[in-house]
């Protein structure tokens, strides 16, 4: 489908420029939401209790119509909000009873939304970026792309072929088959090593489980459907058991449009009716299947496949001219014309060993396969080649294929002592690149009159007969941007978690890790001194004390580390947006970090709150740094050249800067009422310092962020409504930059959905159940802040349709 260009000369100003400089009374700002949440929570908890003296003391929370959910019904107020990581600490334990800051969701099905990254938007300390069915990418306190680790049961999926700020999508994993996910806010490099500088996005797949004695089948199918984007889904899954045997089966496709956004002002952008917003949409497909068996009362085999492919999708743009009637500036298209992913784990795990060496152990083998590819499109104005004519161009159309085949290996084992348990632990991967480009640049001269005599050039093409006339004069290039590699890790954690008495955790690990990236090699590309390696050496200190029963304080303290990705490292040619040029960098180091989290949490069977100060002091932070005049002057020639003959507007490389300090507040809170009704919300304030110049390098983020809902949950029945509000933010603009398309303010936005859902049983077999949302309540015209650069609305009033059907 013929679809115009997109305007996206504003992204990499607001990356660099959002957030410049800005300090605010931290101290202040802070105490003042402690004090009026604290104030909240003592009111709650003086006047909710007269209304509960009239009711059960414990009546059970809401079912869901099948019997392991009516089941989970029968739980006492006591644990309504009791849940439980593995993230955290690789042992299943009680949020409650770890030191770091984890959110977990497990309600994912009534969530409808399209991808894990989307489940987070109403999180503490979390947010997005990307647009799309299956684009959306976490930023976890102020970071995000790769310094976020984005895991699969414990397993990387981060792809180091990505740009370092966007990561990969989180439409590899299929909701249909998701149990939960699991978000470390804060670095946890001790366990994960490499990436998770930022923190960790754990998305948990629901296992095949034997369930009961003798042998069992399930089958479940469902439908999805939502406005805005023309999007259908449908899903279905068999599972089952037989002779210590289990199987599970789950496949889904989805096709969805691009997303209309509606009409409104939002800044200085209006839009006088719907509008689309191409390339949001997506057809996808998914398949999942897990094999499990269990070789005696200790141990089990595991065997799970898996296969993503997807099609037509891409970054998201608005016509341009909807934007600016005038524009005249570099229009650009960056799309997936196809991705597929296949992966396939091969596991051995023990539990539950009362003598010998190890009290549980888990191995898994796995091996992927992650082939996409990528145009850019691009045209870039140069003005008229004479006064009175008409404005020529560069058109630069590249096609980009990349095969990242990866072998991996990660070994976890822990052995418990009276007062104390050891967690130890070795994991490998190697990454190998197979990577080609195909560019050609077009160069368009427009003139007012037919330009026979310029018709007559060797390589030149004249189209003369009708205004405007123009010449064209094309030229290829076939030479990889960045070349064929191999990226290898190998890291090595031990952790030991102490408990001296019932009411204070101490959690110390260490890890190493020796990270290698080598080009090989590539036609036309000479890669002479082009092998690189990392090492490091990272700690933490996790501490926690408890007060009483109900109330802890918390607190962390450690290092992280990144090493660079493979385009950070290697990448030299064109940009993306074809009208930059990023000169390699051979002397590029890793980034680290020295955090610290501080706080308490409070928690009764029916009402919790906590509040936590984190900071995080990012040294050798990586950087996309824009060339001087005076530092391109200096270039050699033949990189002039390509500058000139181009059309090349900047020359950008990976720079190391000093120190960027990142700080902020989290506070969560929630009551249970014995009615079925809960209230709850979070706060988070996040500031961001780069020491050395004006510009931090953490992206476009909102200060003040605040979530809030209302759920009721009786029986078979569930509604809710939510609100989301982002806080407006100034961008801080250096003498001569130009002011965004949006303003020189990101505007704040609020964000009202409403949902409800009921469950019934057809007979004792079949169990139904129906789901509605309604997103973007109010029809506002917004957008996530990481998306205004290029100005990638929202969807409009949204209507999510669900139905799922359970045979047992």
């Amino acid at each position: 489908m013929d679809t115009p260009s997109t305007l996206l000369k504003g992204s990499a100003l607001l990356s660099d420029c959002a957030l410049r400089g800005r300090r605010k009374p931290l101290i202040r700002r802070t105490l003042t939401a402690i004090a009026v949440t604290l104030c909240l929570q003592l009111c709650l908890q003086m006047y909710l209790p007269i209304m509960a003296g009239a009711q059960t003391a414990n009546t059970a929370p809401a079912t869901l119509g099948t019997a392991q959910e009516e089941a989970a019904a029968a739980e006492s107020e006591e644990e309504f909000f009791l849940s439980t990581t593995v993230t955290a600490t690789l042992n299943e334990v009680d949020v409650f009873d770890v030191p770091m800051s984890v959110s977990v969701i497990d309600n994912i099905q009534d969530r409808q939304v399209n991808n894990a990254a989307d489940l987070l938007l109403t999180e503490p300390g979390v947010d997005v970026n990307g647009a799309g069915a299956n684009q959306s990418r976490p930023i976890i306190r102020g970071q995000r792309g790769l310094r976020v680790l984005f895991l699969e049961d414990g397993l990387s999926l981060n792809n180091p072929r990505r740009q370092s700020d966007f990561g990969e999508i989180t439409g590899l994993v299929d909701l249909e088959q998701i149990e939960r996910v699991e978000v470390v806010r804060g670095p946890s490099s001790v366990l994960y090593g490499s990436g998770a500088i930022g923190g960790v996005l754990n998305v948990i797949p629901a296992e095949a489980a034997i369930i009961g004695a003798g042998s069992a089948t399930r089958f479940n199918l469902a439908a999805r459907s939502s406005s805005a984007d023309s999007q259908t889904k449908f899903s279905g899954g068999l599972a089952g058991h037989f002779n210590g045997f289990s199987y599970q089966l789950q496949a889904s496709t989805r096709d969805a449009e691009a997303w209309e956004a509606p009409s409104g002002s939002f800044g200085n952008v209006t839009l006088q009716d719907e509008t689309t917003v191409f390339d949001t949409g997506v057809k996808d497909d998914n398949l999942a299947l897990d094999l499990r068996y269990q070789v005696s009362d200790h141990q089990s085999v595991s065997l799970r496949s898996t296969r993503y492919s997807a099609g037509e999708f891409g970054f998201g743009f608005v016509d341009p001219a909807l934007i600016e009637p005038d524009f005249n500036g570099t229009q650009t298209r960056i799309f997936y014309p196809f991705q597929d992913f296949d992966r396939t784990v091969l596991g051995w795990s023990g539990v539950g060993f009362e003598r010998g060496a190890l009290s549980t152990f888990d191995v898994r083998g796995y091996t992927q396969s992650n082939e996409r590819e990528l145009v850019f499109d691009a045209e870039i104005n140069i003005g008229p080649v004479f006064r009175g004519a008409p404005n020529s161009a560069i058109e630069i159309d590249t096609l980009n294929f990349t095969d990242i085949d990866t072998d991996g290996l990660r070994v976890e084992a822990s052995r418990g002592f009276e007062n104390s348990l050891l967690t130890f632990g070795i994991d490998w991967s190697e990454d190998e690149l197979l990577n080609t480009d195909s560019s050609t640049t077009n160069l368009i001269f427009r003139f007012p009159f037919p330009p026979s005599v310029i018709g007559l050039i060797p390589g030149f093409t004249c189209i003369d007969f009708a205004p405007p006339f123009e010449c064209s004069f094309a030229s290829t290039d076939n030479i990889a941007n960045t070349p064929n590699s191999t990226n290898e890790s190998l890291g090595v954690f031990i952790q030991e978690e102490f408990r001296p008495t019932d009411n204070f955790t101490a959690i110390a690990g260490i890890r190493y890790q020796e990270v290698e990236t080598s080009a090989n090699a590539t036609p036309g590309v000479d890669t002479t001194g082009l092998d690189f390696k990392d090492d490091q050496v990272v700690g933490s200190l996790n501490l926690l004390y408890r007060l009483s029963d109900d109330f802890e304080l918390v607190g962390s303290f450690g290092t992280a580390f990144r090493a660079p990705s493979i385009v950070e490292r290697l990448f030299n040619g064109i940009t993306p947006e074809g009208s930059g040029f990023q000169l390699l960098n051979p002397a590029l180091e890793s980034e680290t970090s020295d955090y610290f989290d501080l706080g308490f949490k409070y928690r009764r069977g029916n009402a919790y709150f906590d509040a936590v100060y984190f900071r995080n002091d990012i040294d050798n932070g990586i950087i996309q740094d824009f060339f001087s005049e005076d530092e391109i002057a200096a270039l050699p020639a033949e990189i002039q050249q390509i500058i000139s003959s181009g059309g090349i507007s900047f020359v950008v490389q990976q720079r190391n800067i000093d120190k960027t300090v990142i700080e902020g507040v989290e506070l969560s809170t929630a009551y249970r009422f014995p009615f079925g009704l809960t209230l709850g919300g979070n706060y988070t304030y996040l500031d961001s310092e780069r020491r050395d110049s004006l510009n931090p390098p953490s992206g476009d983020i909102p200060s003040d962020r605040v979530n809030f809902y209302a759920r009721f949950e009786k029986n078979r029945y569930r509604a809710e409504y939510r609100l989301r509000h982002n806080g407006s933010e100034n961008t801080v603009l250096e003498p001569g930059d130009p002011v965004p398309v949006i303003g020189d303010t990101l505007p704040s936005f609020t964000v009202h959905s409403l949902s409800a859902s009921m469950s019934f049983e057809g007979n004792s077999r079949l169990s139904h159940r129906l789901g509605l949302t309604i997103d973007n309540l109010t029809d506002e015209l917004y957008a996530e802040f990481s998306n205004i650069g290029s100005f990638r609305p929202a969807p409009k009033r949204n209507l999510i349709l669900s139905y799922r059907l359970g045979v047992r």
